[in-house]
């Protein structure tokens, strides 16, 4: 698969990652079709902000389910899901009443989870991703 790749202050490359396979009980395999660069990721471009050289840049991919572990129940092969900046559980107090962004057991793409958030960009081949179950929430709405 294809990946944008920051290098350095203005150094980002689309390079070739390994495709990603399911790895844990609640693990999806994505096939990446949109995702977005916004302004956070231009910081360490332009070098005003550090970030580890040979991560993956870009933020809230949208794609394809390829592959599902046995423990997942919320999405199927072939669902067409996105991932947020933040994730919650859909199961504690607060996701129960609508409440997404306050979820106790909720996380977001930061700290080691933070480098994977992009495989591919418009323009470039698809890539993939292996997201937790959470993470990946279905789209109701064909676009």
């Amino acid at each position: 698969m294809r990946a944008a790749v920051f290098n350095g202050p203005g150094d980002i490359a689309i390079e070739e990652r390994p495709k990603p396979e399911v790895e844990g009980p609640e693990h999806a395999v994505v096939r990446v079709t949109h995702t977005a660069i916004r302004g956070s990721d231009l910081w360490s471009y332009r070098g005003r902000s550090d970030r580890e050289e040979g991560s993956r840049v870009d933020h809230e991919p949208m794609g394809i389910v390829e592959a599902v572990s046995d423990d997942v129940v919320s999405v199927r092969p072939g669902d067409r899901v996105f991932a947020p900046f933040l994730q919650s559980c859909g199961r504690c107090e607060f996701c129960r009443k609508g409440l997404h962004t306050s979820c106790v057991d909720g996380g977001s793409w930061n700290g080691a989870n933070g480098g994977a958030q992009a495989v591919s960009i418009d323009g470039v081949p698809e890539g993939y991703r292996t997201m937790d179950e959470r993470e990946a929430v279905k789209v109701l709405v064909e676009v």
